[in-house]
């Protein structure tokens, strides 16, 4: 009786305008939410495709470099000048071995018999792209190395077939020692190396730092050597501060890196657009559910003063209108929920398939508490308007 007293006089249009937004919206905003959690997963190579854009930088090469009149290390003042860019957000130079090194095979380790100058290097353990047991001190069985992957196909594709080796795979590599050969100011030492893992990003044969300082104090010169390539961090659509940076700087930076940061950008930017309308869409229709609340009950206003003088308390008369609100809004956000997961299942993930882009499949548990939280607070701001409504009338 007092549900059809309350929505005689509910006006259809409106109603129905607000519903069809709604359910727009919600499922507008869990798809996009959805994906940005999916895409998450995606690896370039280099980098995940939301995350900081981590990039290696350093001085091109010229005339003047070649014929030593012009030198491609970083100043300390350079230094603090990328540490002072408002979109640089870490900075990390390389260290480098102050003493020559070369590495060969261990003999019965299955590596084929080699012998090949190298050069160490060393960066802060939270700019490593793998995770590696990457602990040293003088107790250590071996020392720790860090290959970049190009390094094991230029073996395999060229050094092989040119020297008539066999093929060397990642397992056998990670396997195998190396013999570490340091010729140093106090004479010439070997030490054991083993490799942990492959760099995709890093084009440095990497060691951990405290190995590198307790080298470079032990075998080193003692000269300073200023660093020549320096890890980034850089913010989120900042590839415009990075081509500007190289110009200005005469940078050599991976085109790769740059076309990362432009598809980051470009992807965070539609999904963005994506979200930020689905939301305003939401609000519309928030509005829209605001507003025909206030047509329903001032259309049945004679009807409720009567109610409340007859003795219908005002959290009864609001108890009835929100409970068929939320009948609504669940049917909305149920709706919204199963065609998210129909688009994504069978249209995205059809699409990607079909591009052979895989993604790792994301919970959906994630969307549906949005989902929730967005039903949460449509009915909590119809049951606040509603009560307010109903007290202006019983006044």
């Amino acid at each position: 009786m007092l549900k059809e007293i309350l929505f005689r006089n509910k006006t259809n249009f409106q109603f129905v305008f607000a519903t069809i937004g709604a359910l727009i919206g919600l499922t507008a905003l869990c798809l996009s939410f959805q994906l940005m959690l999916d895409v998450q997963s995606f690896h370039s190579g280099e980098e995940d495709l939301f995350g900081p854009n981590s990039v290696v930088i350093q001085k091109k090469v010229t005339k003047l470099s070649s014929l030593g009149m012009n030198s491609t290390d970083f100043s300390d003042k350079e230094v603090e000048e990328l540490r002072n860019k408002e979109f640089i957000t870490d900075v990390a130079p390389f260290e480098s071995a102050d003493f020559r090194v070369a590495i060969s095979e261990v003999e019965g380790d299955g590596l084929p018999p080699f012998y090949a100058d190298m050069f160490f290097q060393s960066i802060p353990d939270r700019f490593l792209d793998l995770d590696v047991d990457w602990d040293w001190n003088e107790e250590s069985e071996y020392i720790p190395i860090v290959l970049p992957r190009d390094f094991i196909m230029i073996i395999n594709y060229g050094i092989a077939q040119s020297q008539g080796f066999n093929q060397i795979s990642e397992e056998l590599m990670l396997a195998a020692r190396l013999t570490i050969h340091i010729k140093g100011k106090d004479g010439n030492t070997k030490m054991i190396g083993r490799v942990v893992g492959f760099s995709q990003k890093i084009s440095s044969i990497l060691v951990p730092k405290s190995f590198l300082d307790h080298a470079n104090e032990k075998y080193g010169s003692g000269n300073k050597i200023q660093p020549n390539r320096i890890f980034i961090t850089t913010v989120d659509d900042s590839y415009g501060e990075l081509e500007e940076l190289m110009e200005d700087m005469n940078l050599d930076i991976a085109k790769s890196a740059i076309d990362v940061a432009k598809i980051k950008t470009i992807i965070g930017v539609v999904i963005g657009i994506f979200g930020i309308a689905a939301v305003l869409i939401m609000l519309l229709s928030l509005m829209g559910f605001v507003q025909y609340s206030q047509l329903v009950l001032s259309k049945a206003s004679y009807e409720i003063q009567t109610l409340l003088r007859l003795g219908y308390s005002i959290k009864m008369i609001v108890k009835t209108f929100i409970k068929q609100m939320a009948i609504t809004f669940g049917i909305i956000t149920v709706s919204a929920i199963s065609i998210m997961i129909l688009i994504k299942l069978l249209i995205v993930d059809v699409w990607l398939d079909e591009n052979g882009i895989q993604l790792e499949s994301s919970s959906l548990i994630p969307a549906i508490l949005l989902a929730l939280i967005c039903f949460g607070i449509f009915v909590g701001a119809n049951f606040l308007n509603v009560k307010k409504t109903v007290r202006n009338l019983g006044e």
